[in-house]
């Protein structure tokens, strides 16, 4: 017995009533038996001849679909969130400016210069993200 008969050790008997089908005695088991026949005929299977092509067509398609699925739901999310920090900003602000004009050295006036120096880099990457979104074209598919 060798090593991998002791990780799957075979049923003997089903060993045997499978092997007495594929044989096609006349005693074995009707299921076995109908397996067998299966396997020895195998029914004929006309294919298109470019049947590769048209199936990695349909994959690339329907890749497509989900892929620009997926690209809605991300900017939907990110709209959702960007809308979700405007309110939490606008309710809780206040507090936030006071705290962080304690902190800044420059009191109020680095808060101010602060947010507007976020304010340049979100419109940067409000304006690259636009700019790429309408400067590829319309969309063709291969």
């Amino acid at each position: 017995m060798n090593h991998q008969d002791r990780q799957h050790p075979i049923d003997e008997a089903r060993w045997q009533a499978q092997e007495k089908a594929r044989r096609g005695d006349a005693d074995a088991d009707p299921d076995d038996l109908r397996i067998a026949r299966a396997l020895r005929r195998a029914p004929p299977v006309d294919l298109p001849f470019d049947f590769a092509s048209q199936v990695a067509s349909l994959a690339r398609a329907q890749a497509a679909a989900n892929c620009l699925l997926e690209q809605r739901l991300l900017r939907g999310l990110v709209f959702v969130f960007a809308l979700s920090a405007a309110v939490v900003i606008a309710w809780q602000g206040r507090g936030w400016t006071a705290g962080l004009a304690a902190v800044l050295p420059g009191g109020s006036d680095a808060v101010g210069w602060s947010a507007a120096a976020a304010l340049c880099v979100l419109a940067n990457w409000g304006f690259a993200a636009l700019r790429g979104q309408f400067g590829r074209g319309p969309r063709t598919s291969a």
